[in-house]
């Protein structure tokens, strides 16, 4: 089965049509690394150039039980490239002047209260640049992965801002702070949720008609979603349990679309806000938004990183000037990057990240290789395949290795309570995080619930400890207090690496 889907361009767009450029070698590349690893997770590629979409590539399947393979319309999760979308609604809204980019926290939120901070001096550029030296962790995790707020707790959880105290105002530190405080604000600004700003500022107005920062809208308006896969799960085949969903979508995070949509998104970028001819977004705008905010020195992978913009990150691949931004989390990795010299860009999508990330930096170099005609293409792909098998079996050994490490650790470890099991269950109380619920299961196991995680318990070192993992990745110590014979708290560690969270029992 040929995993991969070239679209002909009259399906594209009124006018479109190939360029001489032959963009097959990644198709070859992409269907080789699907066969070698035997996942066929979802990948969606799109390729412009001089305002249009010339190659579409898609791969595998966004549903893998239900055999829906990936097309034009599947939406994947975008992760952190959100980002620059999120960015730019904020330069159309200083544009409709409904802010600016040196307004102030204070000036933001003048009837909320901030103990910890000094809000005067932290501006709009400040949070969308990453340079404001917050740290707020209980509204990064609250927003992105438990779902417990209201309008009420979000206003509580941005007034908690704390600075960071290995930062410093000016200096680059990426996270997802600024761009949550910023979407708490255009809340109360436009009395909707961000998402509903950002649709009616970004979205609609380039007709990207398979994109939403809504789980239940996507699922309305009838278009597939592409479910997360991960390689590390016991089985890969399998749908993640952690699913995003309308509570946990976040302005740093918390957009599905599809390649063709954020193609679009891409054009617009390239064509100073003219997509198809048309005027989408005020060219002061767009030109702004690739203004240079905050000075940087990072890698990753292949791409340099010396700035960072309204989103965008800039600098050097293969020694042109390129703005880029990526995003990924257990289950997704995206790519979005363009060349405003050359005008062109790259799209890329992934329901899967382990693997995805190593092939997305493939498709990277095999695509720009071909646009800007660098290099001997056939012996790059050829190239890359062949860094893609060792990789590959460094990830089957690391899998393994994971996976003994934590039968060996689960095997050694003995859960030590000190009363009966029944008497650790409960509902926990922490102002900040909302509500943990422990329950305990009719085969004597306990399951903790905060929010949209939860997780089963297994032991920890210490007598009255558990562990608990609430994703993939780390986990997290919860230690049971004790007084007068009544469990009366649990201290958690690791959930916040700032601070041990204490939730008290209600």
């Amino acid at each position: 089965m040929r995993f991969g889907l070239f679209i002909i361009a009259s399906i594209l767009f009124a006018g479109t049509s190939y360029a001489s450029n032959d963009f097959s070698a990644i198709d070859k590349y992409v269907n080789f690394v699907k066969k070698e690893v035997g996942l066929p997770s979802g990948t969606a590629v799109a390729i412009v150039k001089d305002g249009k979409i010339v190659y579409e590539g898609y791969f595998g399947y966004s549903n893998i039980k239900d055999n829906k393979r990936v097309n034009e319309k599947t939406a994947f999760y975008l992760a952190s490239v959100t980002k620059p979308m999120f960015a730019l609604s904020m330069l159309l809204m200083e544009g409709n002047g409904d802010i600016k980019d040196s307004t102030s926290m204070a000036e933001m939120f003048p009837t909320l209260d901030f103990p910890y901070i000094d809000t005067d001096k932290i501006q709009v550029k400040h949070l969308v640049s990453h340079t404001h030296a917050l740290a707020n962790i209980p509204l990064v995790d609250t927003l992105a992965f438990t779902g417990q707020h209201n309008k009420l707790q979000r206003q509580k959880l941005t007034s908690s801002s704390k600075n960071d105290p290995a930062n410093q105002l000016g200096h680059y530190q990426y996270g997802n702070e600024g761009y949550n405080i910023l979407s708490v604000w255009a809340e109360d600004k436009f009395k909707q949720d961000w998402q509903q700003t950002l649709e009616q500022l970004v979205y609609q107005p380039l007709s990207m008609n398979h994109t939403t920062s809504y789980v239940s809208d996507a699922e309305t308006k009838g278009f597939d979603i592409a479910r997360p896969y991960h390689l590390y799960a016991a089985n890969p085949k399998k749908v993640m349990p952690f699913e995003k969903s309308d509570s946990t979508m976040q302005a740093a995070g918390g957009t599905f679309s599809s390649a063709r949509d954020m193609a679009k998104f891409l054009i617009a970028q390239l064509n100073e806000g003219q997509v198809n001819g048309k005027q989408v977004f005020p060219a002061n705008v767009i030109k702004k938004s690739h203004q240079k905010l905050a000075t940087n020195d990072l890698k990753y992978r292949d791409f340099i990183r010396e700035g960072y913009a309204w989103g965008w990150y800039m600098g050097p691949y293969k020694e042109e000037k390129t703005y880029h931004h990526f995003g990924g989390i257990a289950g997704t990795h995206t790519h979005a990057s363009f060349m405003l010299e050359h005008n062109i860009g790259l799209i890329v999508l992934n329901n899967e990240e382990t693997v995805a990330a190593s092939m997305t930096q493939g498709i990277a170099d095999i695509a720009y290789s071909i646009l800007l005609g660098k290099g001997d293409v056939n012996k790059i792909t050829e190239s890359r395949i062949e860094a893609m098998k060792d990789r590959w079996l460094k990830i089957q050994a690391d899998i393994k290795e994971t996976n003994e490490t934590h039968e060996k650790r689960n095997a050694a470890r003995k859960m030590v309570l000190t009363k009966e099991k029944s008497e650790y269950a409960g509902v926990f109380y922490n102002p900040l995080w909302g509500n943990l619920e422990v329950e305990l299961l009719e085969n004597n196991d306990l399951k903790f619930s905060l929010g949209k995680l939860n997780t089963v318990a297994t032991a920890a070192k210490r007598k009255d400890e558990l562990r608990i993992q609430f994703a993939i990745g780390s986990g997290r110590i919860a230690a049971y207090k004790i007084v007068e014979d009544r469990v009366v708290s649990i201290d958690i560690y690791g959930i916040n690496p700032l601070a041990v969270e204490t939730f008290t029992r209600l």
